[in-house]
């Protein structure tokens, strides 16, 4: 196998716990830090930036569509093993508040999460985000979180429901300088956030929530079914209201929210 790492470097950043690894083309950044945990060569803070990200891979093993220069792919590794107690799902939101924040900041208009880990703008996805875990003893002791944002493109021949921050607010956008505005945000998440407070943490991650109290379309079991999305639980499983007003919980093995009936 053709090894695409072309260029590496290692540049000092005014961040206080990430440190910054550039990267040329590379198959995939949670790949990357995925051998250095295994080879017990990560460490707290990388943040793994592709200019050109070969094989991204979304939830479920969907491809990422990543087009070089207009593209912002990165991963952060994350070691969580002097923490205690913390639900996966609740990084995910962090992480989520953290993106949807900077956007924000940035004026992007009509933000949204579509469950379970899909940015939209204008109802349409521009980013998402990919946490792989790693356990031990059933303690969670570190995660890999991947990040992609459509910047600048204007055509997606494989996500046709995709927008990029250039379409959605009609201006020009560039990968570093993204990264730069990003990075205070995730910073905050990754480190400042109270874990614990899993009550503060899903109520701000349900008020961004796609289509919330909402009667949605989702695929389950290869049938479409019609039901009311209320919110998440901690451990970021739907909450369904059925037809007949029973509520159910579903996580992502199990079910998958539809942008429209046709998208499956």
């Amino acid at each position: 196998m053709t090894n695409l790492l072309l260029f590496e470097s290692f540049i000092p950043t005014e961040m206080n716990h990430f440190n910054l690894i550039k990267l040329d083309a590379i198959p995939s950044t949670n790949d990357y830090l995925k051998k250095l945990h295994k080879e017990g060569r990560a460490f707290d803070g990388n943040l793994v930036w592709a200019k050109d990200q070969t094989s991204g891979r979304g939830q479920r093993e969907n491809k990422w569509e990543s087009d070089s220069e207009n593209s912002l792919t990165f991963s952060v590794y994350r070691d969580f093993s002097g923490t205690k107690g913390i639900s996966p799902f609740l990084i995910s939101a962090a992480v989520s508040l953290a993106i949807i924040e900077t956007l924000q900041e940035l004026q992007i208009p009509n933000l949204a999460v579509k469950w379970p880990n899909d940015i939209l703008s204008c109802n349409l996805k521009t980013g998402g985000i990919l946490i792989e875990n790693f356990f031990s003893e059933g303690r969670l002791k570190a995660s890999v979180i991947g990040i992609g944002l459509n910047v600048s493109q204007d055509v997606f021949h494989h996500v046709p429901l995709a927008t990029s921050l250039k379409q959605v607010s009609g201006k020009q956008w560039k990968a570093d300088e993204l990264l730069e505005a990003l990075t205070p945000f995730l910073e905050n998440a990754l480190y400042n956030l109270d874990f614990q407070d899993q009550k503060a943490l899903l109520g701000q991650y349900q008020n961004i929530l796609w289509k919330r109290n909402m009667v949605s379309s989702f695929l389950e079991d290869g049938k479409i079914i019609k039901a009311k999305l209320l919110g998440v639980n901690p451990q970021g499983k739907l909450l369904l209201e059925l037809k007949d007003r029973r509520v159910v919980e579903k996580d992502t093995q199990q079910i998958r929210m539809l942008y429209k009936t046709t998208d499956h």
